[in-house]
């Protein structure tokens, strides 16, 4: 994979998510000056066509698991798009819903042929299932479907075999927790609430992160949900999450830290809605985000 070459690749699906507007943070991002920024700051960006627009619809036929149908079908074009995308080089998805992050990771492993990891920046854990789910909406399971549980029709679109593995998986910056989720936690490779992140600094945050990651030092994929960062700094999203939250700054030390790890092949950010954010001053701060951690990448491992 080529250091100065950055694919970047969008995904307009709020099908999974609680209402519309995230299918629209893709062309948001980009008309915020995304590639520009990635360009002055020395990478070779391969802009990547977005994919078709996957709409949120109401499903009440369905209230435990809803618009799987739509989707299943998103991520099933996601995962193949990753195949083609991760050989141009390292690959920023702008999403969308986080249901996305299943098939990212799916199709970075087909890609790779390796087994993928995943560092989960998110308020919440995204695990429960249609059994504890107390909305039906898939992006609160979207980590759930990475592991290849919950609703059949989408978990039967990633493949075979799951995405990641649980002991590939590390949780960082949650603040909630529902009840049905307690379980999966312990299985994970690594659950660092926002609280215990702040206490630590960023900097060893990502190394335990990347550390409990424990697919052999392989492929890492890194999700950021835009909820992980204080509401009163980024207030463009569906739901604000209750509780201590990291900072915008944090959490850009954060990504920062864990994307110039040459582990790392995919960065996604997810949720963010521009139907909340009129001025797209907070489409900048997500621009400055990726750029940020994007120019830290292109100055290699050992250059600060």
């Amino acid at each position: 994979m080529a250091r100065h070459k950055v694919a970047v690749l969008g995904v307009p699906t709020a099908a999974g998510a609680r209402g519309p507007g995230v299918e629209r943070a893709p062309f948001a991002l980009r008309e915020a000056g995304l590639l520009f920024r990635l360009k002055a700051d020395g990478a070779t960006v391969v802009n990547l066509s977005d994919l078709s627009l996957f709409p949120h619809r109401e499903d009440a036929a369905h209230p435990r698991a809803r618009n799987a149908e739509v989707v299943a079908c998103a991520l099933r074009a996601t995962a193949d798009e990753m195949t083609r995308a991760l050989p141009e080089g390292f690959t920023v998805v702008l999403g969308g819903d986080c249901t996305l992050s299943a098939a990212v990771a799916a199709g970075a492993g087909r890609a790779l042929g390796e087994a993928v990891g995943v560092v989960y920046v998110d308020a919440n854990a995204d695990l429960n299932t249609p059994e504890t789910s107390p909305s039906g909406y898939l992006d609160g399971m979207a980590l759930a479907l990475a592991l290849g549980r919950g609703a059949e029709t989408v978990v039967a679109a990633l493949g075979p075999a799951p995405a990641v593995q649980p002991g590939h998986v590390a949780l960082v910056g949650f603040r909630e927790l529902d009840p049905g989720e307690r379980g999966a936690l312990g299985e994970l490779g690594l659950a660092l609430p926002a609280s215990a992140a702040r206490k630590l600094g960023m900097r060893v945050t990502a190394a335990l992160a990347l550390d409990g990651v424990e697919n052999g030092d392989g492929p890492v994929v890194v999700h950021l949900d835009v909820d992980a960062i204080d509401p009163s700094e980024m207030p463009a999203k569906q739901v604000s999450t209750p509780g201590p939250a990291l900072s915008l700054a944090e959490v850009s030390d954060l990504v920062t830290a864990l994307v110039a790890s040459p582990r790392v092949v995919a960065f996604e950010v997810a949720e963010y809605d521009p139907q909340r954010d009129p001025d797209r001053s907070n489409a900048g701060k997500l621009v400055d985000l990726i750029a940020r951690a994007v120019a830290r990448r292109l100055r290699g491992p050992h250059q600060l």
